[in-house]
């Protein structure tokens, strides 16, 4: 290989295994493909997952002193409340609920928090009940129901501190009157595959709901509100991140808007079509509720972590930022083509450099004709299969680590994939085709067979999506 710095994206086979990390399978990802290229871009998404850690960030972000509350330039004094109640739901709630009760010990009266994994969590002053996602169940009926029935016993006096995550709307969903569970279950699996992004699959959702929209809220009445959350989400909007604590700033005309957009109108049942025309569907107004939210951890935050890696390891990091958003296979051949560009002919990045981003948007739109079969995937393991596509190029040496930081990429097992300039020709050496794995969207059992597939177990936060591409000095064509 030629062209570069010395010593700066170069391949090193002497470097040693990385230490510390969170990816269960990283012996695995380094036993083929470029060695050093693989460990760096799996450094940097470790650092990421670090960087997103929920408790950490309340340890950080919420402070007790005696009992003075401090949390969003806010103080509640806990000994002039009449109780103290945590409700919440998603997969970076529990790590918040422990790191409150840790904080606040017996001045937690009770609470509900709703997870999707079974987890031994050692919380002594809330329940933690389990639930389903990404598409409901009626243990996610149930604990929604619960948690109404939880807030609604709330009022002045109480203050009520909220963890709604990401996940939250599968986890604890309840429909509106007269629509029945099935209808709402077929609404979350159909909007899941439409490939519309997470804000407007949440107008729907939020329209569709007897707990989202601020409902939940508008049942604690007069009960003061802190809501601590983390931003899954382009924007940071918070009402797409905790939305059943929160003011909704969208309308049922966005929501039925959303699902003529992709063709869902006429697919979804009677009854969510007649109730998105009614008032029922209106979302109720919380003016004038005292109502504090804190976003612990955004995208750009974890960002910044993987940056300070990419420099503790010799790199040097480009942030493409932490709003990127579009269709997985798209996005996945820009990047990997960009990376390709750089690597051979030093432009538009020196080799040497890994491209960080975090919080993006990445969505995969399945569309199921009768004659075509449909994988088993994710957006992030699709991604990576483009990528790597694209970066199969002779000249280049460029490597690329897609991970959904919750630990589980579209429900699988997976977090996401870990591929690099050989995984296209290491593909087609044991007879798989790129083009019809990512056009069948059946990216998880590709990367399984190649040993790319990046896990790390159920993580503990929800940030979205975590990216770290390395580019090293190729040869020029």
């Amino acid at each position: 290989m030629t062209g570069g710095e010395a010593g700066i994206g170069r391949l090193d086979p002497t470097r040693e295994e990385p230490g510390d990390t969170s990816i269960g399978n990283a012996e695995e990802l380094l036993g083929h493909g470029l060695t050093e290229l693989r460990r760096v871009v799996l450094d940097v998404v470790t650092a990421g997952l670090r960087a997103a850690d929920p408790g950490l960030a309340v340890d950080r972000l919420v402070d007790l002193d005696g009992a003075l509350l401090r949390a969003g330039g806010r103080q509640f004094d806990l000994d002039q409340v009449r109780s103290v109640v945590l409700l919440g739901a998603g997969k970076a709630s529990l790590a918040i609920a422990a790191a409150l009760e840790r904080k606040l010990g017996d001045r937690i009266d009770g609470g509900l928090i709703v997870s999707h994994q079974p987890a031994k969590h050692g919380l002594r002053r809330v329940e933690v009940v389990q639930a389903d996602h990404p598409v409901p169940s009626l243990a996610s009926l149930e604990a929604a129901r619960r948690l109404n029935a939880l807030a609604e016993r709330l009022g002045p006096g109480d203050l009520l501190i909220t963890a709604f995550t990401g996940g939250s709307s599968a986890l604890a969903c309840l429909p509106p009157d007269g629509v029945p569970f099935a209808a709402k279950q077929q609404l979350h699996a159909l909007l899941l595959e439409s490939g519309a992004s997470v804000a407007e699959i949440n107008s729907v959702r939020k329209h569709v709901s007897a707990i989202k929209g601020g409902r939940l809220a508008a049942l604690a009445t007069g009960a003061v509100l802190l809501n601590l959350t983390v931003s899954d989400v382009v924007g940071d909007s918070v009402d797409l991140l905790c939305d059943p604590a929160v003011q909704d700033t969208s309308t049922p005309s966005a929501a039925i808007s959303t699902l003529r957009r992709y063709g869902l109108w006429s697919e979804v049942s009677p009854e969510i079509r007649n109730h998105l025309h009614s008032d029922q569907s209106a979302s109720p107004s919380l003016a004038g509720r005292d109502i504090t939210t804190v976003v612990l951890i955004a995208g750009s935050g974890v960002v910044t972590g993987m940056a300070d890696c990419v420099r503790a390891l010799g790199w040097r990091p480009a942030v493409l930022g932490s709003q990127m958003e579009g269709e997985a296979s798209g996005l996945g051949s820009f990047l990997g083509t960009l990376a390709v560009e750089s690597s051979a002919r030093g432009t538009p990045f020196t080799p040497g450099t890994v491209l960080v981003a975090a919080g993006g948007e990445v969505t995969v739109t399945v569309r199921r004709p009768a004659t075509a079969a449909v994988g088993h995937g994710g957006p992030n393991q699709e991604m990576a299969l483009a990528f790597a596509r694209a970066a199969a190029r002779p000249a280049a040496a460029v490597a690329g680590a897609f991970v959904d930081s919750d630990g589980s990429d579209g429900g699988t097992d997976a977090a996401g994939g870990c591929v690099d300039s050989t995984t296209a020709p290491r593909a087609e050496q044991i007879g798989v085709c790129l083009d019809d794995a990512i056009a069948g969207h059946d990216s998880a059992s590709v990367l399984s067979r190649l040993g790319d597939q990046i896990r790390t177990g159920p993580t503990g936060t929800n940030v979205s999506d975590l990216w770290a591409i390395a580019i090293a000095a190729g040869d020029a064509p």
